[in-house]
Order: structure tokens, then C-alpha cells, then sequence
């Protein structure tokens, strides 16, 4: 399986335009690893999950295309993880040289909503809809998708988590959730996942309500060990950063180093 991270970035950026913190300056002057867009990945280029407002850039930074998507995956309806223009530029009209093939899209019913209120056409997009509520699965050959509740804006209601299979290897994206509720465990254990790719959107501040620090990230890492959720032999993966929490890449990766995490940057590519 691999993956391809188009972004690392929690819903602001790095840098974020309005903002003169250390790590936002430090982002500006030394670009590289330290310029984050926001979260997006591209798997096998054919599933997609989360098409937030970076998404065009990242693909053309990182000479990808969405030629061949089959599926795409939303974790929720915040707009750094879904931006319905980038469905409707998917219109006939706008690629009259190119066909698509039809797109599976997988979302809870806060996405199915605000696409329903954007106007656009599901024919006219070649989109086929999928609903999806936490905790159900759903087939999308070969992957079987299974959702797992995060912790995330009651408001929003339905941001999910995934597990991703293809049969042979298994991830977890656990992107936009605070340290799981009891309930969500029980669906975690013994997953003996190939790759958590887990948030840190809080860095070294403590988690909160909606979303996980470091500690909460090593907290939900130490006991998916002892659940058999992953193993010594699953590559942990952290993601998600705010500029206001965390510090620049090189600093960050230290940190993470010294927890047994490795640190994503926007680019990075993935075989497992």
C-alpha cells in the first residue's frame, strides 16, 4: 500500500498568514519541511481521503493527479478537510479532453448535507454517494472501510476516524480526534495495524476536548499496544500540527523521535 501525505497541516496552515508566532516566522524563512498545508492523503492513486482547499496545490507540487480516483473518503465537514468546489471542478464541462471514471464518495450526513446545499449535481460530478455513520463498514473493492467515532466538535456530530484495508495491509488515520471515548475502544482492539498515522494538532500544550497534545497522542500509541491494536512492528506516524502548538519540523521530529513517532511533512510517501 502506499501513501502519498499531501498535507500536515491542522485548519490554519503553516505558515498561517495572520500570524507572526515562532513557528509561522520560522516557516516563512526556512520553507522546506517547515511549510504545511492542510491534511489530505492520497492512497494506491485511487482513494483519497479528506479534499480540503489545498488539495489542488498539493497535487501539483507533488505530481499527482486524480485521474484514476475511484473513492474518496471525508473524515467531516470542517472545511480544511472538505472543499465541495474541488467535486464540481470534476464537471464534464471543465475537462472536455479527459474522462473520469465515476467517483465512490464516502461521508457521514453533515458532508451529504452541505453538498446537497452547494447545488451540485452528482451526475453532472460523477459522483456516486455512500453514506457512512461511525462505526459501520462499508465495502469499496479491495478495501474494506471500517469507522471509528472521533473525538471530535459535538456540533459537527459524525467526524469519523478510518481503518483501511486492503486485504494484505491495514492503517488507521486518525486525524481531527481527541484521546477515543470508551466506546470507540472496543472497536480498536487487536486491528494489529501496519500504520496509525495519529494527530498532534496540540503539540506540546495539553490535549483538550477535540483534539490531542503529544502526551495524548503517546497516551492512545501506549495503550493501543497493550490492546493489540498495533505492535512493535506498526510505524506510528504523527500529524496534524497548529502552528500555535507546535514548533518547527526539525524541533518537532526531535520530539516525537524521543517517543518512538516519526514526524509527516507535506510530500512525504509511504510503502508499506
Amino acid at each position: 500500500m502506499q501513501i502519498n501525505f499531501l498535507g500536515s497541516a491542522a485548519t490554519e496552515g503553516i505558515p498561517s498568514p495572520f500570524c507572526d508566532c515562532k513557528t509561522c516566522t520560522h516557516a516563512r524563512k526556512y520553507q522546506g519541511k517547515n511549510i504545511r498545508k492542510r491534511c489530505s492523503y492520497m492512497i494506491n492513486n485511487e482513494l483519497l481521503v479528506d479534499i480540503g482547499p489545498d488539495l489542488f496545490i498539493s497535487c501539483a507540487m507533488y505530481n499527482i493527479d486524480l485521474l484514476d480516483t475511484k473513492y474518496i473518503l471525508v473524515s467531516h465537514s470542517h472545511l480544511d478537510h472538505l472543499c465541495i468546489h474541488n467535486l464540481k471542478l470534476r464537471e464534464e464541462h471543465l475537462h472536455k479532453h479527459t474522462h473520469l471514471p465515476p467517483v465512490t464518495l464516502v461521508a457521514g450526513p453533515s458532508t451529504m448535507t452541505l453538498l446537497n446545499q452547494s447545488g451540485a449535481q452528482d451526475e453532472s460530478m460523477g459522483v456516486k454517494r455512500e453514506p457512512i455513520l461511525p462505526y459501520d463498514t462499508v465495502d469499496l473493492p479491495p478495501y474494506t472501510i471500517k469507522s471509528i467515532k472521533a473525538t471530535h466538535y459535538p456540533e459537527s456530530g459524525d467526524a469519523m476516524n478510518y481503518i483501511i484495508d486492503d486485504g494484505d495491509k491495514k492503517i488507521l488515520i486518525a486525524s481531527d480526534t481527541s484521546v477515543y471515548k470508551d466506546e470507540a475502544w472496543s472497536y480498536l482492539e487487536n486491528q494489529n495495524l501496519d500504520l496509525l498515522i495519529i494527530e498532534a494538532t496540540k503539540g506540546t500544550n495539553p490535549s483538550d476536548e477535540v483534539h490531542m497534545g503529544i502526551e495524548g497522542l503517546e497516551y492512545t500509541v501506549h495503550k493501543m499496544k497493550q490492546m493489540g491494536t498495533i505492535t512493535a512492528n506498526t510505524a506510528v506516524y504523527a500529524t496534524h500540527f497548529s502552528h500555535q502548538n507546535c514548533p518547527p519540523h526539525e524541533e518537532l521530529t526531535n520530539i516525537l523521535q524521543r517517543i518512538g513517532v516519526k514526524c509527516v511533512y507535506d510530500g512525504l510517501s509511504l510503502n508499506i
